[in-house]
Order: C-alpha cells, then sequence, then structure tokens
C-alpha cells in the first residue's frame, strides 16, 4: 500500500534469532546449550529507540513501532543487494532485482526480493491517500508542519529538502486503517526532524498536543532527572559506555537522564541512575545484578556492568563493551 509498517522484525545472526516486536527484543540462540561466547551484538536504548550493533559493522535502530533502519560502515560499500540498495552512493541502480537486473518500477522490484514463492506477487500500487480519500484533508493539514515556510521547520528548509519527507509523511497519516493517523504521522515528522538535527538545525516541535513524549514516567515521586531532549545529548554516561550509542545519542531524540553526582551512571537495563558497582548486566536476553553469576556460563559474573569470567583472560558481554565506562 505504499506505507512500510514494521510490526515485527527478525534478524537472523551467527546461530541467534532476534525478533523485534511489542516494543520488545526477544532472542533465541541456536547454541544456547554452548558454554558461554564472546558476544555478537550489543542493545542499548538511545533516547526514544532501541539501537542493535552487530560484531559484523551493522548498526539496527528501532522505534519500537513502526520505524526501523539499518546503517552499515564503509566495509559493507558495494558489498550489499536487496530492498534497501546496494550502498554504491549511487541511487540510480537501487532498483536492481534479486537477478541483478534493473526493474522498471517498484512493483516488479519488490516482487523479484519475495522470501517465499508462496507469497502472491503484487500486480497494482494503491497509495494510502488512494485509499482512504477521507484521510487526505486531514494528512495535508497535519503534515504541512514540515513544508510551512513560516513553521518549525523554516530554519531547515535550506538545509534539508522538505518535500520528499513531506510526501512520506502523507502517505504514513493517510493509513487511517491502521494503527492510527497519529503514529504514521509523528513518525514521519520525527524523522524530517532528526534530518535537520544531522544537518545542525535543531528543532523543538513535540508539543504536549502534537506528539507528545512525556518523561516523566522515568523519574521517581519527588524526582525530575529525566528530561526530553529534542536533538539528544552527549552528557549522559552509561554503563554500557558504547562508543556507537555515544554517536546515536548526540542525533537522536528522546528521554535522557541527568544523572547526580553521587549515581552518575545511567543503567540502560533497568533506566536508573546507578554508581559504577550497581551497574547490571544482560546476558541471552536476561538481566543479571551486580555481583551475580551468570547462568550456564563457568565462573562468571556481573561486575562493573560486565560480565567478567575468571577462568579467562577474556570478557563476555550481552549489553556491553569489554572497557570501562568513562
Amino acid at each position: 500500500n505504499g506505507v512500510t509498517c514494521s510490526r515485527n522484525i527478525k534478524i537472523i545472526f551467527e546461530g541467534k534469532e532476534i525478533i523485534l516486536e511489542d516494543g520488545k527484543v526477544k532472542v533465541s540462540d541456536e547454541n544456547s546449550n554452548s558454554s558461554c561466547t564472546v558476544d555478537s551484538y550489543s542493545l542499548h536504548t538511545i533516547g526514544l529507540y532501541l539501537s542493535l550493533t552487530f560484531s559484523n559493522g551493522i548498526t539496527v535502530i528501532w522505534d519500537k513501532h513502526t520505524r526501523f533502519s539499518v546503517t552499515l560502515d564503509q566495509r559493507w560499500k558495494d558489498k550489499v543487494c536487496g530492498l534497501c540498495g546496494n550502498f554504491n552512493d549511487n541511487t540510480e541502480d537501487d532498483l536492481k532485482t534479486k537477478f541483478n537486473s534493473l526493474a522498471s518500477n517498484s512493483i516488479e522490484f519488490g516482487n523479484s526480493w519475495k522470501s517465499t514463492d508462496s507469497c502472491a506477487s503484487s500486480v497494482n500500487q494503491t497509495f494510502p491517500c488512494e485509499e482512504n480519500p477521507f484521510c487526505s484533508p486531514w494528512a495535508t493539514k497535519k503534515c504541512s508542519i514540515i513544508t510551512n515556510p513560516n513553521g518549525e521547520f523554516q530554519q531547515c528548509h535550506s538545509k534539508v529538502d522538505p518535500n520528499p519527507y513531506y510526501d512520506a509523511c502523507l502517505q504514513e497519516a493517510c493509513a487511517c486503517d491502521k494503527e492510527g493517523k497519529y503514529l504514521g504521522f509523528c513518525t514521519a515528522v520525527a524523522v524530517y526532524a532528526e534530518a535537520c538535527n544531522k544537518a545542525g538545525v535543531c528543532i523543538r516541535w513535540r508539543t504536549p498536543e502534537r506528539c507528545p513524549v512525556y518523561c516523566d514516567y522515568y523519574n521517581d515521586d519527588n524526582e525530575c532527572s529525566w528530561h526530553y531532549k529534542p536533538c539528544g545529548t552527549l552528557t549522559a554516561k552509561t554503563c554500557s559506555n558504547h562508543t556507537i550509542k555515544k554517536k546515536l545519542s548526540a542525533v537522536i531524540e528522546g528521554c535522557y537522564p541527568k544523572c547526580p553526582e553521587t549515581a552518575p551512571y545511567l543503567d540502560e537495563n533497568t533506566m536508573e541512575c546507578v554508581s559504577l558497582h550497581q551497574c547490571t548486566c544482560l546476558y541471552n536476553g536476561q538481566i543479571y545484578h551486580a555481583n551475580e553469576n551468570i547462568i550456564g556460563c563457568g565462573n562468571c559474573e556481573c561486575t562493573d556492568g560486565r560480565v567478567i569470567c575468571a577462568s579467562t583472560t577474556s570478557t563476555t558481554t550481552e549489553s556491553t563493551t569489554a572497557t570501562s565506562p568513562t
């Protein structure tokens, strides 16, 4: 229907099946009966998003709803193919079919990459605004926030062309028969706001009436350490101290804490500010508290947010890195 709504995402990597669904990450490991091994991916909470960074240089970012993006490092340049393109800096040949021929249209391109022959091929492409014409006026009005020359995004128009984002917003907002107009609309505007931020223009576009984000959920009574940051932050320290995570948190909106000096690290597993020795560990989808032994992993325990094994010099982690937080 012209709109990509990712409700169930499955990633298969080195014997592990990782499913992103209902705002959660589920892991099925074919090698779960074997002894603990060096981690192949790390999981991080960054603002409103979850980030999975794999050891082969692939980073997946998910908003826990309908938005899903894949980022490759340079080692993958001109070495991939599929629905996301071939990463050769040439958009003209991105519509290459599974048979390495250039498709004449997006329908032919999509049909060629079907995962199973039992799936019926698409014949016509109907966009949401055509299927739901009664939604079109609402979508046009709401999405005008992106192109309004006197609106919130006016300072970004010269840096990032708003028109492709406006067109995408219309299609997302017209999908009234799905989870609702607001989810698609909010996602589309958030994508343009992020592009503006990467271009050096920070836009505070959310309001209590328009796609609100409530960070008070994370605050305890009489506490006000969690705040919404429309363009990310570089000040938050985490137990994981992951390089990719730091880079992404500088541009991704969401709820970020201002941790006190007595508990300066954000524990991403519990979403609480803690001291270094209180950091928990995540291994095979299970949270382990500080100094707790890791089940099925030999003589290993959670220490300072890392899984430390006394019988080996290597460090095994599921959601953290081997370096100490800074």
